[in-house]
């Protein structure tokens, strides 16, 4: 992680975050192996998927396909090749593609936990408002800029309306009252970017 801070650009930063986490799963998974290969393998898998989250939410060092992907926009800014923000990103600090995403693993989070407590449990019932409230953040702001539900991204937008079935929907319920009780910009008001690529 100490790559950083290091002074060096972002290419070489990325080159070192990756290739110390991989030594590092490397290393940790010889140290494991003696009990075993699945262990060793669970040791490695665990490594990497630490990193790769770290490098999600916090850094600009996954890229793929040209574009550097993670969770904020700033990060990715600190690529010299990252094209432009998507005309569809919230705010221009969230990517849709990575908004509507994290919002369906919430959903999925939030469904695991009603269903634990019981179903119609009111605990686990009250649980989705912890997915209702970006839920009607992100309703008012697609229908305040023009956007069709969700932005277009209908198949985790599928997914939350699934993972909002244990809380009897009422989390999709404020994402369209927020969306429908909200007055689109005019026109002539809404200035976006060019629309570059349309992330799935």
């Amino acid at each position: 992680m100490s790559a950083v801070i290091l002074p060096v650009n972002v290419i070489w930063k990325r080159r070192t975050y990756w290739t110390g986490w991989i030594a590092g799963a490397i290393l940790l998974a010889s140290y494991v192996s003696d009990h075993g290969p699945m262990p060793a393998a669970l040791t490695a898998v665990t490594c990497l998927a630490v990193a790769a989250l770290y490098a999600f939410y916090s850094t600009p060092f996954i890229k793929i396909g040209g574009r550097v992907r993670t969770f904020w926009i700033s990060d990715a800014r600190e690529d010299p090749d990252e094209p432009p923000a998507p005309a569809d990103s919230y705010l221009e600090r969230v990517t849709a593609c990575s908004m509507w995403w994290n919002t369906a693993l919430l959903s999925m989070v939030t469904g695991g936990f009603a269903l634990a407590t019981g179903w119609l449990a009111p605990v686990g019932i009250m649980g989705g408002a912890l997915l209702a409230a970006p839920l009607a953040a992100t309703g008012h702001l697609d229908r305040k800029d023009r956007f069709p539900i969700a932005r277009g991204r209908y198949l985790p937008f599928a997914i939350v309306v699934l993972g909002s079935v244990p809380t009897l929907l009422w989390p999709v319920a404020v994402y369209f009252v927020a969306y429908y009780m909200t007055t689109p910009t005019p026109r002539d008001d809404v200035a976006h970017q060019p629309f570059l690529e349309h992330d799935s």
